[in-house]
């Protein structure tokens, strides 16, 4: 396949650490999550003395007792990770060395105790403490995901909240596939093409702002810093949104500061039809993943957003109003392949030809 497409929301570190990590995914109930525990234990965990798993499904990761946890995995500090990437469990070690406590309101406990599930600002204390596998494997693991992609077309990727280490190993690999860093705020450099920033949380774990409800993790004041220095360093902002409440603060600051093409949306998950105005007449992009419907499933994701489901992800509504769109997969939550992630955009409320899928995909280069 000749090389055309990009991908303008992919997570090529994560990716690269489900090759490294203990796959989780086709666990289908808690035993076999014990199971696979208590061996990879056995044998000395991941890496680092650690187990490090990933790619959990949400539902199962509820019904993990920590007690049970504690014993298979035999002493060693375990953080299991879900699939939409906003939740972990982990058990009583990796806790005590994160210095994670009931006092954190992205810790869930019970009875005053931490249950073992953490959610995103927690998550963060947990990644201080965890180790990274060796600089061989994680080399071997981004080439192997490079290698896929431009294999089957993909000529440039836009890789979210990015880190130092991801920063520094792609280029050492000098790979053929471009890659386009959109950096954690800790991490940013000049030479970065952008800085992610997380607005608000997910619909799965009632975070994402919408209804008074969910949780907001960058402060209007901090968005407005970074956009005043991508307008003076020219750069892009890549703003996680999920909940129209969200999407409400960053359109208000972002017409208050006056930096225009600084500011980019990822997901737009939730969009009221006054919005669609605005993002017409701001011309703000947007960058649309209907895969992430395999983070929970479709039947899971239309409970939890209601009456509200022909507000999600509007990708046609977001096409006939000029706003400019994008397409990403948000892989390893969606799929990356365009014959898989096309599945995805049929399932919307308004369902998206898969030709359409595929000219977002080219037209990803401009972005």
């Amino acid at each position: 396949m000749r090389g055309k497409y990009v991908d303008t929301h992919f997570h090529l570190s994560w990716a690269a650490r489900t090759k490294v990590d203990l796959d989780l995914s086709r666990c289908k109930d808690v035993t076999c999550v014990y199971e696979k525990i208590r061996k990879c234990a056995k044998n000395g965990g991941t890496y680092g003395n650690w187990i490090v798993g990933t790619l959990l499904h949400f539902k199962i990761a509820k019904k993990i007792d920590l007690e049970e946890l504690d014993k298979a995995s035999m002493g060693l500090p375990t953080s299991i990770a879900t699939r939409d990437g906003h939740m972990a469990v982990a058990n009583s070690k990796a806790l005590e060395l994160a210095g994670i406590d009931c006092s954190n309101p992205d810790v869930e406990c019970y009875d005053g105790r931490p249950t073992g599930r953490v959610y995103e600002s927690a998550m963060q204390l947990l990644r201080k403490v965890m180790p990274d596998p060796s600089p061989s494997a994680l080399l071997k693991a981004f080439k192997e995901v490079m290698d896929e992609l431009y294999t089957y077309g993909f000529v440039r990727i836009h890789t979210m909240s990015s880190r130092w280490l991801e920063y520094e190993i792609v280029k050492k690999i000098r790979h053929p596939l471009e890659v386009w860093p959109y950096m954690r705020p800790e991490s940013f450099v000049k030479e970065a093409k952008g800085v992610k920033l997380f607005i608000d949380g997910v619909f799965i774990h009632g975070t994402a702002m919408t209804e008074g409800k969910g949780r907001l993790y960058t402060k209007p004041e901090i968005l407005r810093k970074w956009l005043i220095k991508a307008r003076e360093e020219n750069f892009k902002v890549a703003v996680h949104v999920m909940g129209d409440e969200a999407l409400d603060l960053v359109l208000d600051v972002y017409e208050t500061v006056g930096a225009p093409g600084t500011l980019r949306v990822e997901h737009a998950a939730l969009v009221r039809d006054d919005q669609l105005e605005r993002l017409a007449k701001l011309k703000v992009p947007v960058t649309v993943q209907p895969g992430i419907i395999e983070g929970a499933g479709l039947e899971e994701l239309k409970k939890i957003i209601g009456n509200r489901w022909k507000e999600f992800m509007r990708v046609m509504d977001f096409i006939e109003y000029g706003i400019p769109v994008y397409a990403g997969s948000d892989h390893p939550v969606g799929p990356w392949k365009l014959e898989e992630v096309c599945k995805y955009y049929q399932l919307l409320w308004r369902p998206v030809p898969c030709e359409t899928v595929e000219e977002l995909y080219e037209k990803g280069k401009e972005l």
